[in-house]
């Protein structure tokens, strides 16, 4: 019997990512809305980026 070679895949060359990685991406691109970057707030992108990894589920 022949055995499959499981291939590494180097996510971040990917042109599309994982599903929850597009998920996470989505909601912060809300959360930011159309502002640029510079103009949040140290606190504000400390809370998008803590939402990240406080789940609740």
């Amino acid at each position: 019997m022949r055995r499959a070679v499981k291939k590494e895949i180097n996510l971040n060359k990917l042109k599309t990512g994982c599903s929850p990685c597009l998920n996470e991406a989505n909601k912060m691109k809300q959360r930011i809305s159309s502002r640029k970057v510079s103009d949040l707030k140290i606190e504000e992108i400390k809370v998008i980026v803590s939402s990240m990894f406080n789940k609740k589920d």
